[in-house]
């Protein structure tokens, strides 16, 4: 992987308001660099639903994608994702906004790599963009990385295995898929929340201290930077 991680902010007419104050005023962590793509050329209040298929070949050019999510441009979302499934070979995160985890699943399920709440976490950002580059997004590794043999195998839960054109994931891994991604989003967010403070994401998240430790530990979660970053959390 490259030193810098190039993503490319989507600018979603319906966000670009709230996406240009992000990137203005929100510093991104060291080795990834904010790039913003317009979806519309003419900057409409509308988006057509082919937009992101349109994009694939010149999304290319960039490491992965940050879309901005929320219950307003929901329908949108899922349509421009079908669509451009079978095209768009770069990974796409989510930036959601008051989504439920039944939105989210959803979104998953359409092909949206993983995702962040907003507001973002730099540290929560990083480590989930690296992951998702490194991984080349779930619909599989690019065919140069394949023919090299220089890509790993998948071999947690965690990560959607490769699969082969118009096949589907079992309903099982899909749905250990889906809680996973809801736990990690669901810890990140308590702790940034209570700055880092155990006890109080855990009394807040209606779970014992141990508990909710333990979901921390699965995931590979320490609050120490929520906690150093307090006002990095909050752009």
């Amino acid at each position: 992987m490259r030193g810098t991680i190039d993503c490319a902010v989507l600018m979603v007419p319906d966000h670009v308001q709230w996406m240009l104050e992000l990137t203005e005023r929100w510093s991104a962590p060291e080795r990834i660099a904010l790039h913003c793509v317009y979806l519309e050329s003419d900057h409409t209040s509308l988006c057509s639903a082919d937009a992101l298929q349109r994009l694939a070949l010149a999304l290319k050019r960039y490491d992965a994608c940050l879309l901005p999510v929320t219950l307003g441009t929901l329908g949108w979302t899922r349509t421009a994702l079908a669509l451009a499934r079978d095209s768009l070979q770069t990974p796409v995160l989510g930036l959601v906004r008051d989504m439920s985890a039944v939105g989210l699943q959803d979104l998953l399920s359409f092909g949206l790599h993983d995702f962040v709440r907003y507001p973002i976490c730099p540290e929560e950002f990083k480590t989930r963009l690296a992951h998702a580059v490194r991984l080349g997004g779930e619909r599989g590794f690019s065919s140069e990385g394949m023919a090299s043999g220089e890509d790993e195998p998948l071999e947690s839960m965690d990560a959607a295995p490769v699969l082969e054109e118009g096949e589907r994931e079992a309903f099982q891994i899909a749905k250990a898929r889906v809680v996973t991604e809801f736990e990690r989003g669901y810890i990140a967010d308590m702790l940034a929340r209570y700055q880092g403070n155990i006890s109080q994401a855990a009394r807040a998240a209606s779970k014992n201290r141990r508990a909710f430790w333990q979901l921390m530990r699965k995931h590979a979660i320490t609050a120490e930077p929520y906690r150093r970053k307090e006002s990095g959390c909050r752009p």
